[in-house]
């Protein structure tokens, strides 16, 4: 670990802040569905850039320092299909305790900055579980101290689909949520 000590890695990455000792963690359950993913979301959860990328967050906003493994373990359930992408905002704000906006800005830079070079096989895993996704996308936005180099080997740089803009729906909040 270059970046980060060993604890912090492990705190902070979607795949091992959870564990066979943490209370009410099924951790068989969780291993199955981690061999249903594919390699390069696997990957995600795996590397130190994902735990990196949380530290950031917390850096950034700073009422989360705490935070970093509830957000660690939002990534994961969004990875896992385990919660609806849309429903990111709201699982943020309650599980964090902070206001929508600053859930909305957070949900924004993870699928816009970590998610951006597997947003693919996001898709993918939450049409299967859910039967729809989003209506739309967040707007790809400059990416920071983030760069999936070893996403096994398949990073794919961030690409904007015309006509998937996010509705504003006023102030500063945007709804992820699916219009169906």
């Amino acid at each position: 670990m270059v970046g980060l000590q060993l604890q912090e890695f492990l705190d902070l990455s979607p795949y091992y802040v959870d564990n066979s000792k943490t209370p009410g963690f099924n951790w068989e359950r969780f291993q199955d569905k981690i061999d249903t993913i594919s390699e390069v979301l696997f990957v995600l959860l795996v590397t130190e850039e994902t735990s990196e990328f949380i530290k950031s967050l917390t850096q950034k906003y700073i009422q989360l320092s705490v935070r970093g493994l509830d957000i660690a373990r939002i990534i994961r359930d969004v990875v896992l299909a385990d919660i609806y992408i849309g429903d990111m905002p709201g699982q943020i704000s309650s599980k964090l305790g902070v206001d929508q906006n600053v859930a909305t800005e957070i949900a924004r830079a993870i699928v816009s900055q970590l998610f951006a070079p597997v947003i693919e096989d996001i898709k993918k895993m939450q049409l299967q579980k859910f039967g729809k996704l989003p209506s739309s996308s967040t707007p790809q936005q400059p990416r920071q101290n983030f760069a999936p180099q070893n996403l096994g080997g398949q990073a794919r740089p961030p690409q904007h689909i015309p006509g998937e803009e996010l509705p504003e729906t006023g102030g500063n909040i945007i709804d992820l949520r699916n219009k169906y």
